[in-house]
């Protein structure tokens, strides 16, 4: 009977917890409602959609920058829903999962966790005390107290689905683990697609020498951080186990675009943190695999090298060719040289049905067809793409026919001539010898394949596709660290980043000053309003507040005293419209000094512009007068750029003069139309749709360090908890207990990549990664290795 109404109370706690949250969303408070019953409803009649569904959509729903909230989140309601759904499902069956330890977790482990979740509510209860007590509000940002329960919820988020994940996993062990990491493979592939758009959008694909590091859809790097980074760290060793699992050949086509998109995306972060943490997570991640697989036998392992060997040379080969081609010939060159290379690998397998007489004449077709392309290169505009093109879907196409596959090896020829062509189109006479000298490679691999009697490389589409993938990331490679001086000049300052990173380290642990803050912390979520506080004065951030005076709201401002130039502004935003015509700013302001206040409306996704109109408008000091005061803002034309890869148009305030406090009401942004395009610029319904950023200016926001992070918020009991509890699951699912269930991998894998990217930024400082972080550590603590399969429940 208790066990009945403990499901009951938590299922109406959580479901009316999300209707009260969903009413006051600020988008759409009347569809939010309706979205949160629905997935509700969805989650009852499939209880292990919420695994699948909130990894996949964790990246992308964060809407923080049309919202204005930070405190609470679009997750927070998809956490919600589902276990308002499981828990009633629970109570309707009255089938509470068995205690924890039936699971095979140790009683220690459980102890570990329920110590540490007892050290963040204390932590939780610090914080509070320590921003002057609890204050409730949707508004609130990083210095007052509802930042402590923005940080306390990611943990207790995955408390209240462990028991859920437990009765689904017990149910279909199989099922369960499957839609968990496609859940997370999708999320992986939600968030490189967000960074292809945004790089697409607001520099170009292919500019790897622009300033500018993607966010994709993280929000909380709006004052910087690593949610990107620890995002694509986690995720991508499941993906990569869920290649290796694949037994379908669309699944492991589908998994393989997964993954090159995401190396896409690791690569263009342009952090270290991610160049480090990817690949210890994929070592840890296959040495789990490979020992779940067991010792192979010597015929089966000489098999294996016999396969992987080939590959390997092929793909140290084409990354060699592809670095001289891409020095002289750019991309256009490595691209040709990438479809070349893929013919190579098909032609064995096509032209051994055919007979000598058939492949001299094919040969000497190509020969021919060799000539056509130089005359087409020679005499029409473009030609030598024309001809590369045409010849490149002539061999295609008679690759995949099975009759006359003999000519395309007449094809290929005109694709190694037509590769020259374009080369020197390019790049002139110096591109001309490195593409000569490719072409005779690929000539020499065609023709070795063909003379052996053993095939000197598998035939099968599976290990061909795995090549070819190998060869496109070794091209990523080349072209990120070649194709411009960003990752090259990161890479030359990692000694002083370094030194600054130390320092800032150093600055953070002098914030525990007496043995009471050493032990338990300063409170959870309380470092940047200590950092602010205890910062030397030329360093201070800048800050906002809403206020409050006679019922009416308005924004209070206060530029940092560290600013260098507009990197360094911390600016309050809103997502706008572009304004018809000549565009105008008005407002109300109050100023006890003279200062100076900053707008502009750029083409910007969070961080970095792509152009923007501009202000700069010196207020005059009226102490306790209100000025309305109107002025164009001018500058760049403003445009959404291409269909494909739209841009977003902010809006943007900032108080410029260092340590003055500026009072801003009644906002409106207009154009010739007289329409104001600004929503709650009078600050009636508090921050609503308004965000903070601050482009460059990252460390006050940061700890950059989670064991440092932990440390500042609960003390050296909560970090030695927390390694226990880390320790714990890595060795299980390494070692022990869960070491052989097909999730052990990718945790393995995941948790170590995203230790990594803890070494050089907090990460659980951002609630989505936290929580994806913290979930992720129950399973390694509670999952086992499979026994005999458990009965379904109806």
């Amino acid at each position: 009977m208790m066990g009945l109404l403990f499901e009951c109370a938590l299922a109406l706690l959580c479901a009316a917890a999300g209707l009260a949250l969903a009413g006051h969303y600020p988008l759409a408070p009347l569809v939010a409602p309706a979205l949160f019953v629905s997935f509700a409803v969805a989650c009852w009649f499939a209880p292990t959609a919420w695994v699948l569904l909130i990894p996949a959509l964790l990246p992308v729903i964060g809407l923080a920058p049309w919202s204005g909230w930070i405190t609470f989140e679009e997750w927070d309601l998809l956490v919600l829903a589902a276990a308002s759904a499981g828990y009633a499902r629970m109570a309707a069956q009255r089938r509470w999962p068995r205690h924890p330890a039936a699971d095979g977790s140790s009683p220690l482990v459980w102890l570990l966790l329920a110590l540490f979740a007892a050290s963040q509510s204390l932590a939780l209860m610090r914080g509070f005390d320590d921003a002057g007590g609890f204050v409730f509000g949707f508004s609130q940002g990083y210095r007052e107290p509802m930042n402590s329960l923005r940080l306390a919820k990611a943990l207790f988020a995955a408390l209240l689905l462990l028991p859920l994940w437990l009765a689904v996993h017990r149910t279909d062990p199989a099922k369960a683990s499957r839609q968990l990491a496609i859940g997370l493979a999708l999320g992986l592939l939600g968030a490189s697609l967000a960074t292809v758009w945004e790089r697409a959008a607001f520099t170009d694909l292919l500019n790897f020498s622009a300033d500018y590091r993607t966010t994709a859809m993280f929000w909380e790097m709006h004052v910087g951080g690593a949610a990107l980074d620890g995002f694509l760290a986690v995720t991508v060793p499941f993906a990569i186990r869920e290649l290796l699992v694949a037994r379908t050949a669309s699944r492991w086509a589908a998994m393989a675009f997964v993954i090159l998109v995401a190396a896409y995306a690791c690569l263009t972060t342009f952090s270290r943190g991610v160049y480090l943490a990817v690949p210890v997570g994929l070592v840890i991640m296959l040495a789990v695999h490979i020992a779940q697989s067991g010792l192979p036998s010597k015929s089966a392992l000489w098999a294996a090298l016999g396969r992987a060997v080939p590959g390997a040379i092929l793909v140290v080969a084409f990354a060699t060719a592809s670095q001289a081609m891409f020095a002289t010939s750019g991309y256009r060159g490595m691209m040709a040289l990438l479809a070349a290379t893929a013919a190579v690998l098909a032609l064995p397998g096509a032209l051994r049905a055919c007979s000598r007489k058939q492949i001299l004449t094919a040969a000497m077709a190509g020969v021919g067809l060799a000539a056509a392309t130089w005359a087409c290169a020679e005499w029409l505009p473009k030609g030598a793409y024309i001809a590369y093109g045409a010849c490149t879907a002539l061999t295609g196409l008679l690759l995949v026919r099975q009759r006359g596959q003999a000519l395309a090896l007449t094809g290929f020829i005109g694709m190694l001539a037509s590769l020259a062509w374009v080369a020197l189109h390019w790049g002139g006479q110096p591109a001309l010898m490195p593409a000569l000298a490719a072409v005779m490679g690929l000539l020499i691999a065609l023709a070795v394949a063909l003379r052996l009697p053993a095939r000197l490389w598998p035939s099968s589409l599976r290990w061909q596709g795995g090549s070819l993938a190998a060869m496109v990331l070794a091209a990523s490679v080349v072209a990120t660290f070649g194709g411009g001086v960003y990752m090259t000049g990161r890479f030359a300052t990692s000694t002083a980043d370094l030194e600054l990173r130390l320092q800032h380290w150093r600055h953070g642990l002098a914030m525990l000053r007496t043995p009471q803050e050493l032990w338990l912390g300063r409170g959870l979520g309380r470092y940047v309003d200590n950092y602010a506080l205890s910062a030397p004065i030329e360093q201070r951030p800048g800050d906002f507040r809403l206020r409050q005076q006679d019922g009416n709201g308005y924004l209070t401002t206060v530029a940092g005293n560290h600013m260098l130039g507009w990197g360094d502004v911390l600016r309050i935003s809103q997502r706008v419209s572009i304004p018809e015509g000549p565009a105008q700013v008005r407002f109300r302001v109050r100023a006890e000094k003279a200062t100076t206040l900053h707008f502009e409306v750029c083409m910007k996704h969070l961080l970095y512009d792509a152009g923007c109109l501009s202000l700069g408008l010196e207020v005059p000091a009226k102490p306790g007068v209100w000025q309305t005061v109107q002025s164009p803002i001018e500058g760049s034309k403003l445009t959404r750029g291409e269909f494909y890869a739209p841009r977003l148009i902010v809006f943007s305030l900032a108080a410029q003069t260092p340590g003055l406090l500026v009072d801003i009401d009644n906002l409106e942004l207009f154009g010739s139309d007289g329409r104001n395009l600004l929503s709650n610029g009078d600050f009636s319904d508090g921050l609503s749709r308004w965000f903070s950023s601050s482009d460059r200016n990252h460390l006050p926001w940061h700890a950059k360090n989670m064991a440092l992070h932990v440390l500042l918020d609960q003390g050296l009991v909560g970090v030695g908890l927390l390694a226990a509890l880390c320790a714990a699951a890595l060795l299980r699912c390494t070692l022990g207990a869960a070491r052989k269930h097909a999730l052990a991998p990718g945790i393995a894998g995941g948790l170590a990549a995203l230790l990594a990217v803890g070494l050089f930024d907090s990460l659980l400082d951002i609630p989505r990664i936290a929580y994806l972080f913290y979930f992720l550590l129950l399973l390694g603590l509670t999952l086992k290795s499979p026994g005999p399969a458990a009965p379904k429940i109806s």
